[in-house]
């Protein structure tokens, strides 16, 4: 109550009695990422029930054309806290892109301006590492790899964990005005929503995710309202981009810049109700966040250049205004076109390789392009965009002190950007490729490893300058016990995405596959010198248990977790530590910890976890109890052929040789691949029997000579 009384008494001095300034207010900006404006009901949508944003926007200002400026998470969340424009911050992709220090927040800006400031992120694509984090007083991004080889759009958390940390942290930080920033995954792929969403919505997933998402922001809303938060704050929700869901061909987002894609809800609650209900026709666009609350909240410290406009303020905006969107993804990820477009409250125009135009008025779904009739619009905003300065910017270590840590540690390839080609192919003509990306990423997630071989080979023999693909093709090797022709699929990709510190980080890991330790720690701490991740510290772990170095083991896995105190993985790790030191009840206690924090806090289950807690019980002499944690990994994890092996192992200590060979024939059968073969073959030779050693290890050799056969060339 003190501090609405203080922002009361403040807003009596100033022109805030009229409704339009509000200093020293709390401000709670929740994102919802990927939920498209036209599928809510607060904007004519009534395929899914919204309860929550709809009494939101009853109290707020909804803009009816809000846009995003790049259909992809990290750069549009960039551009919402620089309040600059994609070219401008210089962050133009999810990966291979990190903030430059010298660009001014909104997080630092309120920071300065004496608010408290604190985030909940339940995607990987906006850790810390990117540099979105900065002006953060607290920032919680602790995702983990439940499985290694899961994509980077698939690292995620419920959002309902996050928002338990979002309520956790504001009901800790309410001595003066904060800022928290809460943003949620759903309605991202795989649209897989709980229940009663998945029975409610049975043939529209992603319907039932934003129902999700709804029931998400309801339970915040409902925490607000009983702090009696929610009537003194500023909120502003958001997302920031649409998806495809087909309607011009793509079925996620990133490649093309249509409506769907790229129009988003965008709704700003004042405090006291202030102008509720209002709906606002003109252009609006994410890059006009910041600007509208550092007007709102009288921030002298906000940053003299900003690229959008004060939405609430004194001057209307125009319905001619022309809104900025780009895609470079095609271009770095598929070597294909990037695009760019212009939109006014009437009109888009998409800069392609063919150029195209729609009447918004009388085509609101873009069916019809009218850009060879040449009318006044199209005209008006080819001109613009060709005058308009935007320097594309390959991926790559974007910090120059980066560029000089890599070149220090041997690193030629960040120092070769890839060629600024142009006449590149349109990405509308080449959305099949993505289909039979995803189709063989689908037979990857069936461990239908040899499907997924073939067609990625037959996609990249049709389009080598596919760096996605380059990088699944080296996971389906690695699955496949191909350690060398993996290396080669990741040499591909690092000459099309020089100094990405997830491409670095995989040749590190295969490297460590191989026992190379020199190479594994050279490529971790390559990684390191692009960008702080909590994942290159834990692979150094990994490296130091393997050289057998616990000290420096346990050095780097403190560190891990100093950075992410909500992982997992270092106690895990810390717990290996532990049992190599002989230590095997403090191993369990780790162990367990792990174990209680995941299922406290509604975290996926994790790879190995199971495996190394009946590992450790079956040392202790607790052969029933490993039993029981050894089939639970081979449930969660068929294909850790550890938990297969030790299975295998504790079967026949106990006279049961019949059950261990039924347990190995398991693995063979269910992931037969080279891997699971030598593992197979290694586990009947320790048992002693050398005719199926000999007999499995012949198939893994020959699935590695059939590998190494198909791997070469460019």
């Amino acid at each position: 109550m003190l501090n609405a009384l203080l922002a009361f008494l403040a807003c009596a001095l100033s022109d805030c009695r009229r409704g339009s300034v509000f200093p020293r207010t709390s401000v709670v900006l929740i994102s919802i990422d990927t939920l498209r404006a036209d599928h809510l009901p607060a904007y004519g949508y009534s395929g899914v029930e919204t309860p929550a944003i709809d009494s939101l926007a009853r109290d707020g200002v909804l803009f009816e054309n809000a846009y995003s400026h790049v259909p992809l998470t990290l750069p549009s969340h960039t551009t919402l806290f620089t309040g600059l424009l994609p070219f401008e911050n210089g962050v133009r992709d999810n990966t291979g892109y990190i903030l430059d220090p010298a660009q001014p927040t909104l997080a630092e800006t309120l920071r300065q301006s004496g608010y408290a400031t604190g985030g909940a992120v339940s995607a990987i694509v906006l850790a810390k590492a990117s540099g979105i984090s900065r002006g953060f007083q607290f920032y919680d991004d602790a995702i983990e790899v439940a499985e290694p080889g899961v994509s980077l759009g698939s690292l995620q958390r419920s959002g309902f964990e996050s928002e338990q940390i979002a309520e956790k942290w504001i009901a800790e930080n309410r001595v003066g005005p904060f800022f928290f920033f809460f943003h949620i995954y759903e309605p991202h792929t795989p649209y897989q929503p709980p229940e009663p969403f998945a029975t409610r919505y049975p043939d529209r997933p992603y319907d039932g995710e934003i129902a999700t998402a709804d029931a998400i922001v309801g339970k915040f809303l409902t925490f607000l309202k009983g702090r009696a938060l929610y009537e003194n704050s500023i909120i502003v929700l958001l997302s920031d981009h649409g998806e495809g869901l087909g309607d011009h061909g793509e079925d996620e987002h990133g490649l093309l810049l249509y409506r769907e894609s790229i129009r988003v809800p965008l709704i700003i609650k004042l405090p006291g109700g202030r102008r509720h209900g209002e709906r606002v026709a003109a252009p609006a666009g994410l890059v006009d966040v910041f600007p509208t609350l550092a007007g709102l909240l009288k921030l002298a410290a906000a940053p003299a250049k900003l690229s959008g406009l004060s939405l609430l303020g004194k001057q209307a905006i125009s319905n001619d205004r022309a809104l900025y969107s780009e895609t470079l993804f095609p271009r770095y990820h598929f070597g294909w076109s990037d695009l760019a477009s212009l939109e006014t409250a009437g009109f888009q125009y998409i800069h392609a390789p063919t150029p195209e135009a729609y009447d918004l008025a009388a085509d609101p779904r873009e069916q019809h392009n009218i850009a060879s009739e040449k009318p006044p619009d199209f005209r008006r905003l080819r001109a613009q965009m060709v005058a308009t300065a935007r320097p594309r910017k390959p991926p790559g270590p974007s910090d120059p002190e980066a560029v000089r840590r890599l070149a220090a540690l041997g690193y030629i390839g960040a120092s070769q950007p890839p060629e600024e080609a142009e006449n590149l192919p349109n990405p509308r003509d080449h959305l099949d490729e993505i289909r039979g990306l995803k189709a063989a990423l689908e037979q990857y997630q069936k461990r239908r490893y040899p499907e997924a071989l073939t067609a990625l080979e037959n996609l990249l023999a049709k389009n080598p300058s596919m760096s996605d693909a380059w990088g699944a093709l080296a996971e389906v090797e690695h699955k496949m016990g191909a350690n060398e022709a993996a290396l080669e699929a990741l040499r591909h990709q690092d000459r099309l995405t020089p100094g990405s510190p997830h491409v670095l980080l995989s040749f590190a890991n295969e490297y460590l596959e191989l026992n190379d330790l020199t190479e594994a720690r050279r490529y971790s701490e390559r990684a390191l010198a692009v960008s702080d991740l909590a994942d290159a510290h834990e692979l150094l772990v990994r490296i130091d248990i393997a050289a057998k170095d616990l000290e420096g083991a346990e050095r780097e896995s403190r560190r891990a977790l100093e950075q992410q105190p909500g992982r997992t993985l270092p106690l895990v790790v810390l717990a290996q530590i532990q049992r190599g030191r002989g230590d095997l009840e403090g191993a369990l206690r780790l162990l367990d910890q792990a174990l209680a924090k995941i299922r406290g806090s509604g975290l996926p289950e994790m790879s190995n976890l199971h495996y190394l807690r009946g590992d450790t019980l079956a040392r202790l002499g607790r052969g029933r109890e490993a039993r029981s944690e050894f089939e639970r990994e081979m449930d969660l994890f068929p294909g850790n052929a550890s938990a297969y092996t030790a299975l295998a192992f504790l079967d026949a200590s106990e006279g049961r040789p019949d059950a261990a060979k039924a347990t190995l024939e398991r693995l063979t059968r269910i992931s037969p691949t080279p891997r699971s073969f030598q593992a197979a073959a290694d586990t009947f030779r320790i048992l002693g029997d050398q005719r199926m050693a000999a007999e499995l290890s012949a198939r893994a050799q020959s699935g590695r000579t059939h590998r190494a056969g198909r791997s070469g060339g460019d």
